[in-house]
């Protein structure tokens, strides 16, 4: 079982390794306080790591995208190995649980969803999307990062607008349009509240087309 296990880890650990670069550069755990130990502490979110996989799975489903079960990795050396997202050792010590779940539609593989924090809950949401360069998923990539804002954060972009944006999709269209004129490696927007949550979402160009990312944190 411990073979299938990494066997699936390496379907999607280059998705997942493009991921670690945005991420770090995401407060999505606060800095530790040297004045107060209890700030020495995971942001976590509202929600459990079963609860949320299956919601997001069941969502994902009524537009024909499938979603794994997640794995779920726990022992020191698994975590350590592909839990690793964040440069600062405190903030990644504070990281000693994850799941990883596989997204494919009928075309095949999309990405993967990762969530990462305590045993109990997680303290960020993960996910990774790849486009080729005519991006024509580029739906599915509205379609996930929808469902998992509505999921993990609320249904409340209509009365909060983040940034401005009337709606997720003028948002990624956006990025995707800055993106490809400007050129840069990587493109992204600020950390942006949304409900009582924040968000973030890159744009890289990577050797197979395009990395998109989606982070959700406290």
């Amino acid at each position: 079982m411990k073979s299938k296990k990494y066997v699936y880890l390496g379907i999607i650990g280059a998705a997942i390794a493009a991921v670690i670069i945005a991420i770090t550069q995401f407060n999505i755990i606060p800095a530790v306080d040297q004045n107060n130990q209890q700030s020495d502490q995971v942001a976590f979110l509202d929600f459990s790591y079963d609860e949320e996989n299956s919601d997001i799975r069941s969502a994902l489903a009524t537009y024909h995208i499938n979603m794994t079960k997640p794995i779920q990795l726990s022992t020191q050396s698994d975590v350590r190995q592909y839990c690793n997202f964040l440069t600062d050792p405190k903030k990644q010590a504070l990281v000693t649980y994850c799941t990883s779940t596989e997204l494919k539609d009928n075309q095949g593989f999309l990405g993967d969803i990762s969530m990462l924090g305590s045993t109990d809950l997680p303290g960020i949401v993960v996910v990774a999307m790849q486009s080729n360069p005519m991006l024509t998923n580029y739906g599915d990539v509205k379609t996930v990062f929808g469902v998992v804002v509505n999921s993990t954060i609320c249904q409340c972009w209509d009365k909060e607008v983040p940034d401005g944006y009337l709606t997720l999709s003028a948002l990624v269209d956006k990025l995707r349009d800055t993106h490809l004129t400007t050129k840069d490696p990587t493109t992204s927007t600020h950390v942006l509240p949304l409900g009582n949550k924040h968000f973030k979402i890159e744009l890289t160009t990577n050797e197979s087309g395009y990395l998109w990312k989606l982070l959700v944190s406290k």
